[in-house]
C-alpha cells in the first residue's frame, strides 16, 4: 500500500501573479496563502513576521507545514547560527529547519540543532544519525520527513513523472517549488490528487 502524502508549497509569500486580491493587506498574505496550500518555505532571515505566523499556526487546526530555510554558510558558522536561531528557538516544534548541504556539519553544529525538526538535502552521501532516503538522485537526511526543494520549472509531464518517482518513498513529503507561481502550484496539487496522493 502506498502511504506517500504530498504537502505542496513554495518559497516566500511574494507571488508575482494575480494570486492575491488587489485589496488584500500585506499582513494577511499568509492567511490567504495557507487556505490553498499546505506548506511554505521562508528564509531564516526573512522580512516576514515569523512570530505572527507561528502564533497563527499554533491557533490553527489545519495541517500546515512551515519550512525555515537556512543557507549552508549560515548553518556552518556557529556564532551566526546561534544568532539566527535565537528569535525562533521557542517555536522549534512548529517548523522544519531545512538546508541544502555539500559538506558535513560539525558535531557542535548538530548539538546546537538538537531538538529541531531537521531536513538536509545533498548531492553527496554524508554521515548523520538521522533518517535517510535517496530520492531523485539526491540524499535526504531528516528527523520527521523529507523536504524536496526544487528551483526547476516543470511542465505537466515533468510534474507527473516527478510525483510518480517519489511516490515510492511511502512517507509524508513536503515539496517546495522555489519559483512556482500559483498556477504551477495548483497544477502540482491537482496532478498529485489525480495520482491518489
Amino acid at each position: 500500500m502506498n502511504k506517500t502524502e504530498f504537502l505542496i508549497g513554495r518559497s516566500d509569500l511574494d507571488l508575482l501573479d494575480d494570486f492575491y486580491p488587489d485589496d488584500l493587506p500585506n499582513e494577511w498574505r499568509f492567511d490567504y496563502y495557507s487556505t490553498l496550500f499546505k506548506a511554505l518555505s521562508l528564509k531564516i532571515d526573512t522580512k516576514e513576521d515569523l512570530e505572527q505566523i507561528f502564533i497563527e499556526l499554533k491557533d490553527s487546526d489545519e495541517v500546515f507545514e512551515l519550512v525555515v530555510y537556512i543557507e549552508q554558510t549560515q548553518l556552518l558558522e556557529i556564532p551566526l547560527l546561534i544568532l539566527l536561531l535565537k528569535p525562533i528557538h521557542q517555536y522549534r516544534s512548529q517548523f522544519n529547519l531545512f538546508c541544502e548541504l555539500d559538506e558535513q556539519p560539525s558535531n557542535e553544529v548538530m548539538k546546537i540543532l538538537s531538538g529541531y525538526k531537521l531536513c538536509f538535502q545533498s548531492d553527496k552521501k554524508l554521515k548523520f544519525d538521522l533518517n535517510t532516503k535517496l530520492i531523485t538522485n539526491k540524499y535526504f537526511y531528516f528527523t520527521q520527513f523529507p523536504i524536496i526543494y526544487t528551483s526547476n520549472i516543470w511542465d505537466e509531464k515533468q510534474i507527473r513523472n516527478f510525483l510518480q518517482d517519489v511516490s515510492l518513498v511511502n512517507t509524508k513529503i513536503i515539496l517546495i517549488c522555489k519559483y512556482a507561481e500559483s498556477e504551477t502550484l495548483n497544477k502540482i496539487r491537482i496532478i498529485a490528487e489525480i495520482l491518489g496522493f
